[in-house]
């Protein structure tokens, strides 16, 4: 049994993914949080018909320690909202904002499920990390194996900017694979095109352009 819970189910990044968990075989439950929309996302996601169990949880009645009871994997896309949050203007203001937010989710986390994979997409994703990781440090529940940064993004879109580029859109998923490296910020993400044959085509002013836009 795979028990996957989505902290922060209730936005946009949450409700895709948990679409996309809701239709994989591999998940034998899915237990949604979110300060106020999970119980309604999960509604939804149930009447896909599938053999799997889903249930919804909000912060009344203990929801996030239900949520966490018993997960193996924990998913964190929660942050401050982009429509009725405050106006943020650097990445230290989406860090102090997003900090208070994850970290009482990665706390709550390393004393219910400290056994669990803690997988966090919320942005700054590349300050998150290490912030995650000295929570569960005190709590005796760090594991360096267990505590991941998604950023398959920055691979996804790099590879559907160079598509975009040669006109290729059809090739995509084909293999070509476009590697990045660098953290998760426009100041250190480099796209690794020079090691993608296709990407040989184009001229070094495209290349630049699509670094750039990368």
């Amino acid at each position: 049994m795979v028990k996957i819970a989505v902290l922060g189910a209730g936005g946009g990044v949450g409700q895709a993914l948990s679409l996309q968990l809701r239709l994989s075989p591999f998940v034998d439950e899915l237990a949604l949080y979110d300060r106020s929309k999970a119980a309604g996302v999960a509604v939804d996601l149930s009447h896909i018909p599938v053999k799997q169990i889903i249930n919804g949880y909000k912060t009344i009645d203990n929801g996030l320690t239900k949520a966490l009871t018993g997960a193996d994997i924990v998913i964190v896309t929660a942050g401050p909202s982009v429509l009725a949050g405050p106006v943020l203007t650097s990445r230290n203001d989406l860090l102090k904002h997003s900090a208070n937010i994850v970290g009482s989710l990665i706390s709550s986390c390393g004393e219910t499920c400290p056994k669990a994979v803690i997988m966090i997409v919320s942005n700054p994703v590349n300050a998150l990390i290490p912030f995650a990781a000295e929570i569960l440090k005190r709590q005796s529940a760090f594991d360096a194996r267990r505590l991941l940064g998604v950023t398959t993004l920055d691979v996804v879109r790099a590879e559907t900017f160079l598509a975009e580029m040669l006109g290729t859109m059809s090739k995509l998923g084909s293999g070509v694979e476009v590697d990045v490296i660098g953290g998760h910020s426009s100041e250190t993400m480099v796209p690794v095109f020079s090691q993608v044959e296709l990407a040989r085509k184009l001229s070094s002013e495209q290349l630049d352009e699509l670094i750039y836009r990368a």
